[in-house]
């Protein structure tokens, strides 16, 4: 091939703009990675349709077509299923890569419509990449090329800090989004959160890690004495990969991966359901123990590593690219911070 460098054109609903900055940050994440290891120049082409609403789906399927057919494109990987909707009226030379995050196939009250949309657009990719088994197993009656490849946590970024003062008798619990994101069930935590009040002496303090800096996120987390996770869906959650890497205990309903996540880690548990009795029972235990190894622990599971993520989808990108025996370069893991 003449082309010596891959030209990848992302197609999502979610990435990092100037008034959002780490909205898909983790997108943006991964194309980073993947630029230090294979040669790809990237573009982007932001569906927004979180804060211009869903006539930007609509919309894609006349202005991303334009877009592919204008330039040198090599490959194309579409990011959330509704980001793929032009596929259903255009179809690509390019190989192209959908991976899927969670609410986009798994159903839940009120996105019946946009799952039923995704199926449609499952035989439109060449390659389907999932977060978990249960999507997997979802995605296999409609397409049969499809991977189990998380979204990976940059684990020398999300670390402990120094240790904070004493907070004497109060307790800091986290919500890990907006309260108003109805997919991550904020009206349940605030029930948890209420009836742990009632049962522990502490003052209990909640915070959500919502239009932070990734930054500040790490020093939310590493101020926090547990995150408790409540969502109704979830594919590989990143902020559960985040706070395990800053030693934060997480207490989480049974969604997504998150009991592959946390198996075997410390004060870490995973509820049988979505009970607020259970919920509050589990992150009293969680709050009344002393802390363990958690970040050790989590980082045997290497599989998380943000640059092995991107050593696996290089060899993807670097097959559809024609070149499939050209190597990525190797990472090495982050070292445990004692």
């Amino acid at each position: 091939m003449a082309n010596k460098t891959i030209k990848s054109l992302y197609v999502t609903n979610m990435y990092p703009t100037a008034a959002h900055p780490v909205d898909g940050i983790f997108i943006k994440e991964q194309i980073q990675d993947l630029s230090e290891i294979i040669p790809l120049q990237a573009e982007v082409a932001l569906i927004d349709s979180v804060y211009q609403g869903k006539k930007e789906y609509l919309k894609s399927i006349f202005s991303i077509p334009r877009i592919i057919q204008s330039k040198s494109i090599d490959l194309i990987h579409i990011h959330y299923g509704l980001s793929g909707l032009f596929l259903l009226f255009f179809k690509p030379r390019q190989k192209v890569f959908l991976t899927l995050h969670g609410s986009d196939i798994q159903k839940r009250e009120k996105n019946g419509w946009q799952v039923w949309l995704t199926k449609k657009i499952l035989p439109k990719a060449d390659l389907i990449f999932v977060q978990n088994e249960a999507m997997k197993n979802l995605v296999l009656p409609y397409n049969q090329k499809v991977e189990i490849v998380t979204c990976g946590v940059d684990t020398a970024f999300f670390k402990p800090e120094l240790p904070a003062v004493p907070k004497g008798n109060s307790k800091l619990i986290l919500f890990p989004s907006s309260p108003s994101r109805e997919v991550k069930d904020y009206p349940l935590f605030n029930r948890v959160i209420e009836l742990v009040k009632k049962q522990l002496s502490h003052q209990i303090n909640i915070a959500c890690i919502d239009n932070l800096s990734r930054v500040e996120v790490r020093s939310l987390l590493n101020r926090a004495d547990c995150l408790l996770l409540t969502s109704k869906t979830e594919g590989s959650p990143q902020v559960v990969k985040e706070a395990l890497c800053c030693n934060l205990p997480v207490v989480a309903v049974p969604v997504g991966d998150v009991k592959e996540l946390m198996e075997g880690v410390p004060n870490c548990r995973v509820a049988s359901s979505r009970e607020v009795g259970e919920l509050a029972d589990l992150l009293i235990k969680t709050l009344l123990e002393e802390r363990g190894m958690i970040r050790e622990t989590f980082l045997v599971k290497t599989k998380y590593h943000h640059q092995a993520i991107a050593n696996n989808l290089a060899k993807h990108y670097l097959q559809a690219w024609g070149k499939p025996n050209t190597k990525p370069q190797a990472f090495k893991p982050a070292e445990p911070v004692s």
